[in-house]
């Protein structure tokens, strides 16, 4: 199947049912522009189901390397192209329970301490073939190397559907299948984030958010986010020098803006959220006022 008439096939998946789905959020940005923290954040605060669809690309590039398969090598394409299509990958995002006292608020949650904004932000765990890949996929190599991945066209095809397959299954069997409360609330909506949310995989979002950020902010941040992953920044590595990681995310940008397939590009009715000089709690109470805005719209 040409990449075309797969992609327009997946639009007609989601876009067929938009109105009758729940609300879908489709945050869109480059890397360590903040995407995933925020996707999982305003998925909380909005009791909303969560898919971290780059998680994807990294397990299939974390999988290519393991086999010692380089992804910059485009004669390398069909060996990961077949990696991607057999792969199990599966994504459980725990939610925490919410205080008693605690409601969705703006206030409140500007109030809570920051140990208590940490227990409520949602993790994300990661299997790869059963096993736990959750800090395995977030190295320094790895984000080096998604990029070229994730520009293979026939990967992205298996990639999507994967995607897809999981968003069904995610909102769909929660709605009608769900056992406990918290399950049916969470399927009220749907927060995907990415590279090609708005203009791909949800091209009918409820709302499209296309984040931005300073590229020497996003280097500070991915740095941070290695150090967390485990790496040691007294190791003299290029990975972990400033001035090569905000390098490496401009190099990153650049390919992700040029790839042929699902290129990295802001939808047309996406709402831009500069992020360099915001807090994580500020972005997401911008999001998530929008979404009230639009719901409350929806129903009158």
């Amino acid at each position: 199947m040409s990449s075309k008439r797969f992609v327009t096939q997946l639009c007609r998946g989601f876009s067929s049912a938009t109105r009758t789905r729940p609300f879908q959020v489709a945050i869109d940005g480059p890397a360590a522009s903040g995407k995933s923290t925020t996707a999982k954040m305003v998925a909380q605060r909005l009791g909303f189901s969560y898919i971290d669809t780059g998680a994807f690309y990294r397990c299939v590039t974390f999988a290519a390397l393991s086999e010692g398969i380089d992804p910059s090598h485009l004669s390398n394409a069909d060996k990961i192209t077949a990696l991607a299509e057999k792969l199990d990958i599966e994504l459980q995002t725990v939610f925490s329970e919410k205080p008693d006292s605690y409601n969705r608020t703006t206030s409140d949650w500007n109030s809570a301490s920051d140990a208590s904004r940490q227990h409520q932000l949602p993790t994300t765990r990661v299997f790869l073939d059963s096993k736990d890949v959750s800090s395995d996929i977030r190295t320094g190599t790895v984000s080096k190397h998604v990029s070229a991945v994730a520009a293979i066209g026939p990967v992205r095809e298996a990639v999507l559907q994967k995607v897809r397959n999981i968003g069904a299954t995610d909102v769909e069997a929660q709605t009608n299948n769900g056992i406990n409360s918290s399950a049916r609330s969470r399927a009220a909506g749907l927060v995907m984030d990415g590279r090609d949310i708005g203009t791909v995989v949800l091209p009918l979002a409820d709302l499209k958010v296309f984040l931005v950020a300073d590229s020497h902010v996003r280097a500070k941040r991915r740095l941070q986010e290695l150090v967390k992953n485990g790496a040691d920044p007294s190791i003299d590595d290029t990975h972990l020098n400033l001035h090569a990681v905000q390098a490496d995310l401009e190099l990153r940008d650049e390919m992700d803006r040029t790839r042929k397939i699902s290129p990295l590009r802001r939808a047309v009715d996406a709402m831009d959220l500069d992020t360099s000089n915001l807090t994580l709690e500020q972005q997401v109470d911008i999001i998530v006022q929008e979404v009230h805005r639009r719901r409350s719209h929806q129903k009158t």
